[in-house]
């Protein structure tokens, strides 16, 4: 089937808070966030029901806040943050890094904040829980290059997966099932048509090839 339909970020309004900005990609309308800008954003594939890129310069903080029901999932691409609140206080994630927290039925705080020198850009994802009576839990996870990652699905009893792709140049990638595909960093080769960071595709049935060193995030539904 190829590409289903492509949406670039630059093709959506700029929204944040606190000193953030920010591209919400995917956003639930029941689900996701109350603020912020949704103009031209898609409501998401499985239980992924929020997807945000974000930047925060040096000094820039979320804030103290609650999340709860919900799994929060967080990719630092460039620079760090400092992670502190109720689960793992005081823990650095660094560029490459993927954390998993999930709030399960007591919930979790969370403050982000970059304390580094240099802007953070930030990718975060929210996804419903399927387990019934869900514990609160954290981990990490490395993008490693010429790897694809399962960095989220299984483990966590939730029928929607999600992958991060660590590609070289020339690297080769099929997906079968109907799929979200997030460039990144880099850029890739679809058929004929060539896609480049900050877009984000549905597919269904394709091969991928990496027209240079690229990250991707993958998401998909496994029952």
């Amino acid at each position: 089937m190829g590409i289903i339909r492509k949406l670039d970020k630059e093709t959506i309004e700029t929204g944040g808070f606190n000193g953030i900005t920010q591209k919400r990609l995917v956003v639930h309308p029941y689900y996701g966030p109350g603020s912020g800008v949704r103009k031209g954003t898609w409501e998401g594939i499985g239980n992924l029901v929020y997807l945000s890129d974000s930047y925060f310069e040096p000094g820039i903080e979320t804030g103290l806040h609650p999340h709860q029901h919900i799994d929060v999932l967080t990719f630092v691409v460039d620079g760090l943050l400092a992670h502190q609140g109720s689960l793992e206080h005081g823990v650095n994630v660094n560029a490459l890094e993927f954390q998993v927290q999930k709030a399960g039925m007591e919930g979790f705080m969370h403050n982000e904040k970059n304390t580094g020198d240099v802007t953070t850009r930030m990718l975060q994802m929210w996804l419903l829980p399927q387990e019934e009576k869900p514990k609160a839990s954290f981990r990490i996870y490395k993008a490693e290059k010429g790897k694809k990652v399962r960095v989220y699905g299984k483990e966590d009893n939730n029928n929607t997966q999600l992958e991060l792709a660590s590609l070289k140049e020339n690297q080769e990638l099929s997906l079968q099932q109907r799929s979200f595909v997030y460039v990144i960093k880099g850029s890739i080769a679809i058929n004929s048509e060539h896609i480049t960071n900050g877009h984000l595709i549905e597919t269904e049935n394709v091969s991928i090839k990496a027209t240079t060193d690229s990250i991707l995030l993958i998401v998909f539904e496994e029952a």
